[in-house]
């Protein structure tokens, strides 16, 4: 299939950059999306979807380091991963109400740690919701994908300082959000 929208790209120059990443970070993609994915079934889906945006983007891409073009790759791997899996979730929400009425279930556990830490939970969600979806995401990205201020700052097509100021930003309106509901 990758090799199907890699021959659709009609400037040469385009085609041939797009199949030399496919030969070279395929299999290291693949790797990447097999150690981040839930699902197994989905990883040649997600590394495909990678490759469909790179074609989308492939000025973009050209316009890259060639020393960061992997890290750049994989990062656009993981950002798959975590929108798969994101999309997945709000599929799967009321699963994971669920597990928390599970959660309440466990006999050693003390009523008390448990009403505070449901209650805990659902107040930061209900704060990621009210803030705006910029501030959303990249606290996503720092603390639940992990990524760097430098993957981050990629994404958003913003320096790393700036990716930390909108951090802060993002933290205490979080906290701003969550402190009004008290």
């Amino acid at each position: 299939m990758i090799m199907m929208m890699i021959s659709a790209i009609e400037n040469d120059f385009q085609r041939e950059f797009i199949t030399d990443i496919y030969i070279k970070f395929y299999s290291t993609m693949l790797a990447k999306a097999r150690s981040l994915s839930d699902n197994p079934e989905d990883v040649e889906e997600i590394v495909q979807d990678v490759f469909a945006d790179l074609i989308r983007r492939v000025d973009s891409v050209m316009a890259v380091e060639r020393k960061k073009l992997p890290a750049y790759l994989l990062s656009a791997v993981k950002f798959s991963v975590y929108t798969r899996n994101k999309k997945q979730s709000r599929r799967n929400f009321s699963e994971f109400d669920s597990e928390e009425v599970e959660l309440l279930k466990d006999e050693n556990a003390i009523p008390e740690e448990l009403y505070l830490k449901t209650e805990a939970v659902a107040e930061l969600r209900a704060a990621l919701e009210k803030i705006p979806e910029k501030y959303k995401n990249i606290l996503e990205f720092k603390y639940i994908l992990g990524l760097s201020d430098f993957e981050i700052g990629e994404r958003f097509g913003i320096s790393e300082s700036a990716v930390r100021s909108c951090l802060a930003r993002a933290r205490r309106k979080a906290y701003s959000v969550m402190k009004e509901g008290n």
